[in-house]
């Protein structure tokens, strides 16, 4: 057959048609088993590319596969070696979490619980044979047939080799990496329980809950988090998921939860939403709204949460930690808010005129409406950090920083969003 590459049991087109990833070293090709025609992925990594320490990481990673057996797991098949390339063979998945978020910008929450659920069972599996894979984000979670599968084992490692490991040494992806890894402080396998908290928190609301482009700022905001264990929402979600992640997210590895509780919190959640489901397919009778205050998962008194009404529409939620009886604390941005603010919190209303006015003021309609996204964002940052140096008072400091954090996260993820925002500070 035309541009068919036959690499032991295997054969794939050479085209970018069968084409379905592309790496910093190599490609990944559709392909099938030459037999029985089972559709698999072969991996074709250029030897020229992965010298030193990444032909290292690379034996490793095949490594490592060659132990692994786990529904949740991808399998790989085999492994081959010419002059000119490595390949591995493994199973063929129609998708990753990262092409989802890229198309639909977030997943419905119960299929989130669902990948969620999975993936603990694989980190559980891993950490029974004392591996962590320290490289947990969206890329490497596939999808084959409505379920997860866990990939990428380059940066993996087994636990007792860790002393031996360089710390100044990070591997992984910042945003995703725990703060332990980033500060350079012991860590174990649960700097993959906070990767997966911070996957978690993607896949429901399409952004990280700390981003930053530059490593000392976002080790900045993660110390922040430390202090104030706050997070913001950009909307309510069930109490499930609100504790999963509070516990995933516990900056202390000592008070983050482990595999088995964040099992037991989201079944749980499962059960008792189940339970409501099939008693109001059995009860007809008329749902009064106190039955309904009484039935609603977000202020169930078996979650020890507590919701207080805030101001314009905010919500505050103290959550007890699964681990430890601390309090921590999450914010929601409703009713569309362009920015966060503490419950509380009251800014006059010349001062955010002036702030706005001082943002705008050196570009006009002309100027601004006709740069490109990527510019306005750089600029728009620019100014803020500006505000920042000049203004004292701490409630706006702290507004403008989470401003600037959703500005951040939105940047590359929705230009329509950006788009706006240009528009609307034109017309100022």
């Amino acid at each position: 057959m035309l541009n068919e590459k036959v690499i032991g049991d295997y054969a794939y087109l050479i085209s970018n048609e069968y084409k379905v990833g592309a790496g910093q070293f190599g490609h990944v090709y559709k392909g099938y088993h030459k037999i029985t025609n089972q559709l698999v992925a072969i991996k074709q990594i250029d030897k020229k590319l992965v010298k030193g320490i990444y032909e290292q990481m690379l034996r490793h990673e095949i490594e490592i596969l060659e132990q692994l057996n786990h529904q949740y797991i991808v399998k790989m098949y085999a492994h081959y070696e010419t002059i000119n390339n490595f390949y591995i063979v493994s199973e063929y998945c129609e998708t990753d979490i990262l092409s989802i978020l890229k198309q639909k910008g977030k997943v419905n929450e119960d299929l989130v619980i669902m990948y969620v659920l999975q993936i603990a069972e694989a980190l559980l599996y891993l950490n029974q044979k004392q591996i962590i894979h320290r490289d947990i984000k969206p890329s490497n979670i596939l999808i084959h047939n409505g379920e997860v599968r866990l990939a990428d084992f380059g940066f993996a490692i087994q636990q007792d080799k860790l002393k031996f490991e360089e710390r100044n040494l990070q591997v992984g992806s910042p945003l995703y990496m725990s703060p332990e890894t980033l500060l350079k402080q012991q860590y174990n396998h649960k700097t993959d329980i906070w990767s997966l908290g911070i996957l978690y928190y993607e896949m429901i609301f399409g952004v990280v809950p700390f981003f930053s482009m530059e490593l000392e700022d976002l080790i900045r905001k993660l110390k922040q988090y430390q202090s104030d264990n706050v997070l913001v929402f950009a909307h309510p979600i069930s109490a499930g998921s609100t504790e999963a992640i509070r516990n995933l997210l516990a900056f202390d590895p000592q008070n983050r939860c482990d595999l088995l509780s964040l099992a037991q919190i989201l079944q749980k959640y499962l059960r008792n939403r189940r339970s409501m489901t099939s008693s109001a397919h059995l009860d007809n009778r008329q749902i009064t709204p106190q039955m309904k205050r009484r039935n609603t998962p977000e202020i169930c008194s078996q979650n020890n949460s507590v919701i207080i009404s805030g101001s314009k529409g905010l919500l505050k939620i103290n959550t007890i930690s699964a681990q430890k009886a601390f309090k921590q604390k999450t914010y929601y941005k409703i009713n569309n808010q362009q920015e966060p603010k503490k419950i509380g919190e009251q800014l006059k209303n010349d001062a955010i005129t002036s702030q706005k006015q001082g943002v705008i003021k050196q570009k006009d309609y002309n100027d601004i409406i006709n740069m490109k996204n990527e510019d306005f964002l750089s600029f728009l940052i620019d100014k803020m950090e500006n505000l920042k140096r000049i203004q004292f008072q701490e409630g706006l400091s702290k507004s403008l920083s989470e401003c600037q954090l959703f500005l951040y996260q939105y940047y590359g993820r929705d230009q329509e969003k950006l788009k706006l925002i240009k528009e609307k500070l034109s017309n100022l």
